[in-house]
């Protein structure tokens, strides 16, 4: 939870409407087509501006029209498709108003470049990732050549494909082009302009991805300078950088550092917004989060109640808003024991989904999901499997079988029956959810890791040594390739191969080992 970073990773969804119309003295009615559909579409109004472009485009065609009406038709049908998340229809517009636009001004016109954008951008929301890289990169070479190497609209390019990279977990790739991108910006701009503030903080989301903490944290303290220089310490801007600090400091799990800056967030926030209640509760919610990671208890719970006050107050009680404040307070109630409170709220979450959400929606699996973690943690492991067998079903149907959110299913079934001992109904579950994150494993290798990890352990229950120790060498080696040699995961992954090489008798290894994990513990210890 936290505040939207700002104009970070910002993809060129659409340029105003408006622009794309021209005034004309004849075919009035196909003019007040795509003038009402422009009008609905910056009103949000999808339904209509779907049908006035809809209409629009069969009046054109009929009419044999081929001037830029016919472009504006094409690109506003994919824009309100794209808006509500019909990519598939979306693709099909965009690759139909690119062919009109490249027609007419040519294949290497920087004119084409914001419809290239957004196509790379469905098919990326597609995961088509190679298409969408391809188009990314015609548009940098389209600004390069046109605009040279150094030009603003090359940065813009540069950061709009390392962020593909960085969605794909391909680090090394999005930190050459942000590194060139700030570069060209500070050429172009000045050290302390906003823009490069910006910059900045790109690549410090970078590094952070990766675990580089220490590399990330200068960039994102001097871009937090640079905004309060530039708007003032009680900026919009400025609270976004101080938000993206005090989130670093909390995965360097430094909460005290943290929690002044959140403070001043939701202060700023106060002060600027007091009608905003979207920007007030979003501050509210991250503060009460680092509370919660300093098992502030009651500060917690009390920040989250005044969340829930807001948010009752702007969605009312059964919009499926309230969805995530009754989880995180009913989990601020269950780390204190307090699982009178907390089940009520689990309960409530899932009654408001089951009747705003529809019966195969992700988000209402989330809500079972949390539910039956609640009652594995009571004991009750009978209603615990029903609720994450029924989640499983959802979440295949849903999302499709290969989903990672699919495989986090399965490795919980895989807990709840180690959990019970049932040792052999696990290992069916652990290994079907490893198959699936083998396939996902470019994008997400941390949860690979995971998945190698709770498979060892259950192999060493099992006293499969052998087949345990080919697993946790693998995960350990994920780990340190992906988050660092010194990361708290490497440590982690260290302790549980030292314990496996003490069941095999083999306490030299593990000794060395367990050294190892303590110096990485030692040394994270020591730079807090």
């Amino acid at each position: 939870m936290k505040l939207q970073h700002s104009r970070s990773f910002a993809l060129a969804l659409c340029f105003g409407l408006a622009t794309l119309t021209s005034a004309w003295s004849f075919d009035t009615s196909l003019d007040t087509l795509i003038d009402d559909g422009n009008i609905a579409y910056m009103a949000r109004q999808f339904a209509k501006a779907e049908q006035q472009f809809s209409d629009a485009l069969k009046e054109a065609e009929k009419l044999g029209v081929t001037d830029a009406r016919l472009g504006n038709c094409l690109n506003g049908l994919a824009l309100v498709y794209d808006a509500q998340e019909k990519f598939e229809q979306a693709a099909t517009f965009y690759l139909r108003a690119l062919s009109f636009k490249e027609a007419s001004v040519g294949a290497a016109s920087e004119q084409l470049v914001p419809t290239i954008n957004n196509l790379a951008h469905i098919y990326h929301k597609l995961d088509q990732d190679e298409k969408a890289e391809s188009l990314y990169k015609r548009s940098l070479a389209i600004h390069e050549n046109t605009s040279g190497e150094d030009s603003r609209n090359v940065a813009v390019s540069l950061n709009t494909l390392a962020q593909l990279y960085r969605d794909q977990s391909r680090f090394t790739d999005a930190e050459a082009l942000l590194k060139r991108s700030l570069s060209i910006m500070e050429k172009l701009v000045g050290s302390e302009n906003p823009e490069v503030a910006t910059s900045l903080n790109n690549l410090a989301v970078v590094y952070r991805e990766q675990h580089r903490l220490k590399e990330s944290e200068p960039l994102y303290e001097r871009a937090l300078a640079i905004q309060k220089k530039s708007f003032g310490a009680d900026s919009f801007d400025t609270a976004s950088s101080l938000n993206n600090l005090a989130r670093l400091y909390r995965e360097e799990g430094r909460f005290e550092d943290a929690e002044p800056l959140l403070k001043n967030v939701l202060s700023i926030m106060e002060k600027l917004s007091p009608t905003n209640q979207k920007s007030t509760i979003i501050a509210h919610k991250n503060l009460a989060t680092v509370y919660m990671e300093e098992s502030k208890y009651p500060e917690a719970e009390a920040a989250y109640n005044r969340v829930l006050e807001l948010q009752l107050v702007s969605y009312g009680q059964d919009s499926k808003e309230m969805l995530p404040v009754l989880t995180d307070l009913s989990i601020v109630y269950n780390l204190q024991g307090k699982d009178v409170e907390a089940e009520p709220l689990l309960k409530r979450a899932v009654s408001i989904a089951e009747k705003s959400l529809s019966a195969d929606d992700p988000a209402y699996a989330t809500s079972l999901n949390n539910l039956g973690e609640l009652y594995r943690q009571q004991g009750k492991y009978a209603e615990a499997a029903d609720i994450l067998k029924r989640t499983l079903e959802i979440r295949t149907k849903a999302l499709g079988p290969d989903n990672p959110e699919v495989a986090s299913n399965l490795n919980d079934i895989g807990l709840l029956y180690r959990e019970q001992g049932k040792l052999t109904d696990a290992e069916p579950s652990f290994k079907e959810a490893l198959a699936i994150r083998e396939k996902s494993a470019d994008h997400h290798p941390g949860e690979l890791a995971l998945s190698l990890l709770n498979l060892a352990k259950l192999y060493r229950d099992e006293g499969k040594y052998s087949e345990a120790e080919s697993l946790i060498t693998r995960c350990l080696s994920i780990r340190e390739k992906t988050f660092g040699s010194d990361d708290i995961t490497v440590a982690a992954s260290l302790r549980h191969y030292a314990a496996l090489l003490r069941m095999m008798h083999r306490d030299n290894e593990s000794q060395e080992i367990d050294l190892r994990a303590e110096q990485i513990e030692d040394k994270l210890l020591s730079e807090k």
